[in-house]
């Protein structure tokens, strides 16, 4: 108490000392640094909330930092990865349902098990924090994860509409928050997973066009909205020119062969293949979609959320409590 009022009176020096103690407890929690015993993510999450706080909600308001230092970068390096790894073994087991054995698809089964669990304990100690739960809305890898989560439970479910509206979610541009992120435009993911959000939808349009075969063009479904299509379609074009496989110029072709080895060609065909399955998608979505989809894409425009935002869950336990 003497500390945190010593705190609210402007001691930088004090908050910075509490925080560095909650990241010291976090830490205690890792299952790393523990001495090989099993950590508590929970628990870890708790702490490194508890330092966060200290450095946005307890200082003045001229002194405030947002979400604190080694506190704010531990969570944003825990939601994001818990994220990335549970969208990477997702892409491996679209792949692996078509190309794999019976065993290899059950063990990727257990293993993305394991990393959902680890997901949602992170994701557990966010939106059970009361005080900091609201100082999150808008929080990039924060949102990253609650989709992430959302993703894998729908595709358990067999809700192939709820996944295309996450993944749709994670790939899209936003303009960012001015105070955290000083308004740049961005997506939720990371670029280096683009290619794992887009091998999920394509295992998903694949079989959606599989299961069209012989029906009659008018009664086409699509999972994915025009809207939705255009944003597969626009980060396929970026992985593309990343890869080496397409280029605006022969002269930056040319460049590129000096520094790296060109595409093999079984991924060109893989791409080649994906570019051919969102083609017929948008074909599907324009079909089942309609002009509807024109609302749909400005709803979607104005919003964060796909069935339920982290922003609009955190707004939903603060009515609950009331």
């Amino acid at each position: 108490d003497l500390c945190e009022e010593c705190i609210r009176l402007g001691s930088v020096p004090i908050s910075d000392a509490c925080e560095s103690l909650a990241f010291c407890r976090a830490l205690h929690h890792n299952g790393h640094s523990n001495q090989g015993k099993s950590g508590n993510l929970t628990r870890e999450v708790y702490w490194l909330l508890r330092g966060m706080e200290v450095q946005s909600c307890w200082l003045p308001e001229d002194r405030q930092k947002t979400l604190g230092f080694a506190c704010r970068r531990r969570f944003d390096f825990l939601c994001e990865n818990s994220a990335n790894n549970l969208i990477t073994l997702l892409s491996m087991a679209a792949i692996s349902t078509n190309f794999s054995d019976k065993m290899v698809i059950e063990r990727q089964e257990k293993e993305t098990a394991v990393v959902l669990r680890v997901a949602e304990d992170v994701l557990e100690g966010v939106l059970q924090d009361e005080v900091m739960a609201p100082a999150l809305k808008g929080h990039m890898e924060a949102n990253l994860l609650k989709y992430s989560v959302d993703i894998a439970l729908a595709d358990a479910k067999g809700d192939t509409i709820q996944v295309a509206t996450d993944i749709v979610h994670c790939l899209e541009e936003r303009c960012l928050s001015d105070g955290e992120y000083g308004g740049v435009v961005s997506t939720l993911a990371n670029p280096k997973v683009y290619v794992d959000f887009l091998r999920i939808a394509f295992a998903i349009l694949a079989k959606e066009e599989a299961n069209e075969l012989g029906r009659p063009m008018e009664f086409a479904k699509c999972a994915f909205s025009i809207h939705g299509m255009h944003i597969l379609m626009a980060r396929l074009t970026q992985v593309l020119s990343w890869e080496g496989i397409i280029s605006s110029s022969h002269r930056q072709t040319s460049s590129m062969l000096s520094k790296q080895q060109l595409p093999s060609d079984e991924k060109k065909d893989y791409f080649s293949a994906m570019r051919l399955a969102f083609s017929k998608g948008l074909m599907r979505a324009f079909v089942s979609n309609g002009p509807s989809s024109v609302v749909a894409t400005k709803t979607i425009g104005n919003k964060i959320g796909g069935e339920m935002s982290l922003d609009e869950e955190i707004e939903l336990m603060g009515l609950a409590s009331r």
